[in-house]
């Protein structure tokens, strides 16, 4: 063809590693999946029900953009208890997923040029979607400990500075974010009339520290979460943003356009889940990090790991991340590369979603390959 049919944009990111990664399972027979942030659980039985319901009772249509009124006033309701976040139902929005909440919050808030501060390592849509809508990724280098605080974000902030993505429990490194810092944090967002964009997707796997939400310090947040991890509702694909009215409408307005509503069904069972309560798996899935610790101990200095379901460890030195991945595939484990997450490329990601003989046989095997 002698015109250019591919948008620019696409040039700004590069997805080849995580695909190269998550092929190498394609070709495995009964692989030890230690890549894919899922939990176990299948979803809860009356969650599923309450979808089956929804399709026996016709509700299958579509929705108001930002959600049913009673799945906003459920998720008001729960914000307000559970996180200390006081907000009205027309300050939520539900959207299709968190990665489309994230788009829309990048489309709503982002001009050319605009920076936005990321921990690193990070959730990889964090900095592709920015970079495709032309801003500027800047990287707050939280290792070894893996903690972001106000002490590595204030040298970053620039007249460009537009928002702070945090992510605590974090994806990949599952370290949590203590309060006194969190609060440090606030403070210098307010300093600077910045953004907070807030993903607490893993709230409930928090094992060492009671969960803490800045939104409910931090006027000028937005807060992400989801039904995803909590209610093992991967498929179903719901999440919701919570914040400044100003902002949320600027989200409905781009809704309207881009993905219209989410399912009806899924918002029929997410009610349904939002009356069910996940808190035992806080216990189940702190067994599991206590597991994956002790055997990755045996031979890698584990930082992180306080909640969410992922160890983040290095390399020795002189090993590169995909080639040991490709190492481990062929013993038919399935980990990921860190440099999926990270500009550092000595790292590995291993997730302990699966059940607890998968995470012992695949860390032994982990393991051997260092000897």
């Amino acid at each position: 063809m002698s015109k250019k049919i591919i948008s620019s944009r696409l040039s700004k990111v590069d997805s080849s590693v995580i695909r190269a990664a998550f092929s190498l399972a394609n070709n495995i027979k009964d692989p030890i999946d230690l890549s894919i942030g899922f939990p176990e659980d299948d979803t809860p039985r009356k969650i599923r029900q309450a979808g089956i319901s929804a399709i026996k009772d016709g509700f299958t249509r579509y929705t108001p953009s930002n959600g049913i009124i009673e799945l906003r006033q459920a998720i008001a309701k729960k914000l307000a208890s559970q996180n200390d976040i006081h907000l009205s139902p027309k300050q939520v929005t539900i959207v299709p997923g968190l990665t489309t909440g994230i788009l829309l919050i990048y489309l709503s808030i982002l001009d050319l040029g605009d920076e936005l501060i990321l921990s690193d390592p990070f959730f990889p849509p964090y900095r592709d979607i920015a970079l495709m809508l032309g801003a500027k990724v800047v990287y707050a280098d939280t290792f070894p400990d893996f903690q972001l605080t106000a002490e590595r974000l204030q040298p970053l902030i620039t007249k460009k500075t537009k928002a702070i993505v945090i992510n605590s429990p974090n994806n990949p490194s599952g370290a949590v974010y203590p309060k006194n810092e969190l609060k440090k944090i606030a403070e210098l967002a307010k300093k600077h009339n910045l953004i907070i964009i807030s993903d607490e997707i893993y709230e409930y796997f928090s094992y060492d520290h009671h969960h803490f939400s800045i939104g409910s310090i931090y006027h000028n947040t937005l807060t992400l979460n989801g039904f995803s991890k909590a209610f093992a509702m991967t498929g179903w694909r719901l999440g919701y943003v919570a914040g400044p009215f100003v902002l949320i409408e600027a989200i409905n307005e781009l809704q309207q356009y881009i993905v219209f509503s989410s399912s009806s069904i899924a918002q029929r069972a997410a009610l349904a889940a939002l009356r069910y309560n996940p808190k035992n798996l806080t216990s189940k899935y702190r067994h599991k990090r206590d597991l994956t610790v002790k055997l990755l101990e045996e031979k890698f200095n584990v930082q992180g790991a306080q909640g969410a379901f992922y160890a983040f460890v290095s390399l020795p030195d002189g090993i590169d991340d995909l080639l040991f991945v490709k190492r481990a595939a062929k013993e038919k484990v399935i980990i990921l590369p860190g440099q999926v997450f990270s500009k550092h490329k000595n790292y590995i990601r291993i997730a302990y979603g699966n059940t607890k003989e998968q995470i012992e046989s695949g860390i032994k095997i982990v393991n051997s390959l260092l000897d």
